[in-house]
């Protein structure tokens, strides 16, 4: 009968830096929104939003940023804010909304859409 050689401990420690290292990668590349959204599709103008902050609109009306649920009043004044919601969201939900960033001083709204197929 053969002996059986041990293992040698460095190759733990490679497996196990390697799977952490796949874990980070994808936990980078995997964008999710803090809520599932649908958002309407329409013929839409490509501009870069990285530099400006996104508020994301339930179907219930909650405001979330950043994956924190926030309310209206806890919304810091910036003078521009990209906006997604989803599809099945009202109009009576989301007008207030942009009605109180209008009077918090905010002079430009980004409407996100999915660009039509």
């Amino acid at each position: 009968m053969r002996k059986k050689r041990p293992t040698p401990p460095s190759a733990l420690t490679d497996i196990a830096f390697l799977l952490l290292l796949f874990f980070l990668i994808m936990a980078i590349t995997s964008f999710q929104t803090p809520v599932p959204l649908d958002p309407a599709q329409a013929q839409a103008q490509k501009i870069d939003l990285s530099t400006i902050p996104t508020l994301y609109i339930a179907k219930d009306g909650k405001i979330y940023q950043e994956g924190r649920l926030l309310t209206i009043e806890q919304v810091e004044e910036k003078p521009s804010y990209s906006l997604l919601a989803d599809r099945s969201t009202g109009f009576s939900t989301i007008h207030p909304i942009i009605e109180a960033l209008k009077n918090k001083g905010v002079e430009t709204l980004h409407l996100l859409v999915e660009e039509q197929e």
